[in-house]
């Protein structure tokens, strides 16, 4: 669906370094990185509003095309140049001017986050400012998402109905796709299937959700042990009774104490929010 090739782009001390990415259909696709780690960057060239050198194109068409563009929805982080429009006057050009519209959809969307037509969108609150950004773009018939932190200042119940919006959208056909932007370990959690790391402009191999779940482990042992800390895939190891090890690749780290003769008292699964902290902190490759 989704095709980055040897994107490479400088946004201020941002710098994307040949991103080489594929987004596939029927899958959610999770970019994750801290803030300032260029995930913004990476969606303004992936969207063409901002290309850099590379390409990426959607179902053969380059994004920035005609075509390409009637392939995706794109909801960025910030939207600051419809701020003197109100809803009302972006609805009548997307109706007017948008091949891919969904009038129906757009009227139950505007109902369900009770979304105010006349309001300029600069003197909107925050959330209210993404509920109509997220209504007109998902008013767009279109197989791909492509959301950058699209839960920023929502609220609770904003949350619940954003996630069976991307639910539905998922499960109306298997060539829908959702790439999305996040440093937040419970929407991965929630949404995805696919991740990967951003870190300083570097993307890494996907992996999947539950492959990493299945390598990042704790393993708690009785006895000290030398040079544990420098064992394949310790990432940090704590003493208390027992030692209390933390592996990025469980199966290897239980290998090399294996060979020592050292016995397992308990290993654990990390859950995404206890794993993806240490991933963003070191870079640590997924």
């Amino acid at each position: 669906m989704l095709k980055v090739r040897g994107l490479t782009r400088r946004m201020g001390e941002n710098q994307l370094e040949t991103i080489n990415v594929d987004i596939e259909r029927g899958t959610v696709h999770a970019i994750i990185g801290n803030n300032g780690a260029g995930k913004t960057t990476l969606f303004e060239a992936m969207s063409g509003d901002y290309p850099g050198k590379g390409s990426v194109t959607i179902n053969g068409h380059p994004v920035s095309s005609v075509k390409g563009k009637e392939q995706f929805s794109y909801i960025p982080q910030t939207v600051t140049e419809l701020d003197g429009f109100s809803l009302r006057i972006l609805h009548k050009l997307h109706k007017t001017h948008d091949s891919m519209w969904r009038e129906d959809r757009f009227q139950t969307l505007i109902k369900q986050f009770n979304l105010p037509m006349n309001k300029q969108l600069q003197i909107m609150s925050i959330g209210m400012k993404q509920k109509s950004i997220l209504a007109l773009q998902l008013s767009r018939d279109t197989p791909l998402l492509m959301l950058d932190e699209p839960y920023t200042g929502l609220d609770m119940e904003g949350q619940q109905i954003l996630d069976r919006l991307l639910l539905q959208h998922m499960d109306a056909s298997e060539e829908h796709a959702i790439v999305i932007a996040t440093h937040i370990a419970d929407e991965v959690q929630r949404l995805a299937d696919y991740i990967s790391i951003l870190h300083d402009g570097t993307l890494s191999e996907r992996v999947e959700k539950d492959e990493l779940q299945r390598r990042w482990q704790r393993i708690w042992i009785e006895e000290r042990v030398e040079g544990i800390n420098q064992a394949p895939g310790v990432v940090s190891v704590s003493s208390t009774r027992t030692q209390e090890i933390i592996t990025e690749d469980a199966e290897k780290t239980k290998a090399w104490l294996s060979e020592r003769g050292v016995m397992i008292i308990k290993s654990q699964s990390l859950k995404l929010h206890e794993s993806i902290p240490h991933i963003l902190k070191t870079g640590v490759s997924a």
